[in-house]
């Protein structure tokens, strides 16, 4: 007879669960729109974000700490292609400006990678350190740089991955801003 009763309330609680957890799912999506809509570029953030499972369960630190993982990954890319293109250009000019540059996007990265590091052990300040102290003028730099050396081809890839790194970062920090 015990066993009935437990069986009658045990029921009812599972079929509560199950019917309750497509709003907890929503919920959490509805966090990542929330976050991302404060960041310059929502779709971008929504793409890095999702790409990670983590995020349909991540509060508002884990989903900063995501979108500083996206930022890495962009920013290595960056650094490849263009220590590659550095050291594999006949073009002396190209040569000479990603010279200034290719040890910056090094730089970059680290700082980047760093502001999850920073983000744990000191704080979302700290981190948005790391970004705007950091990172970003790295960055900055080097696309001044290449703006004032129009005679200069650098490649469309480097480029847009020099945009997207930028872009990463704004939205870490956009994400950063809601703690």
């Amino acid at each position: 007879m015990a066993n009935f009763r437990l069986c009658l309330f045990t029921l009812p609680l599972i079929t509560l669960t199950f019917i309750l957890q497509p709003f907890h799912v929503m919920s959490d999506e509805a966090m990542i729109i929330n976050v991302c809509s404060k960041t310059p570029n929502p779709s971008l953030c929504e793409t890095c974000l999702h790409s990670d499972p983590k995020s349909a369960t991540a509060d508002v630190k884990g989903l900063a700490t995501i979108s500083i993982t996206c930022g890495t990954r962009d920013a290595d890319k960056l650094y490849t292609d263009t220590d590659n293109l550095y050291t594999n250009t006949k073009d002396p000019a190209l040569h000479n400006l990603l010279d200034n540059c290719w040890w910056r996007f090094l730089g970059a990265r680290d700082n980047i990678d760093s502001a999850g590091r920073m983000l744990s052990d000191k704080g979302s300040d700290a981190a948005k350190l790391a970004i705007t102290r950091d990172a970003m003028p790295m960055i900055t730099y080097c696309s001044d740089l290449f703006k004032k050396s129009p005679t200069v081809a650098v490649p469309k890839n480097i480029t847009d991955e020099m945009n997207v790194v930028s872009t990463d970062c704004q939205i870490i920090l956009g994400i950063l801003s809601n703690f």
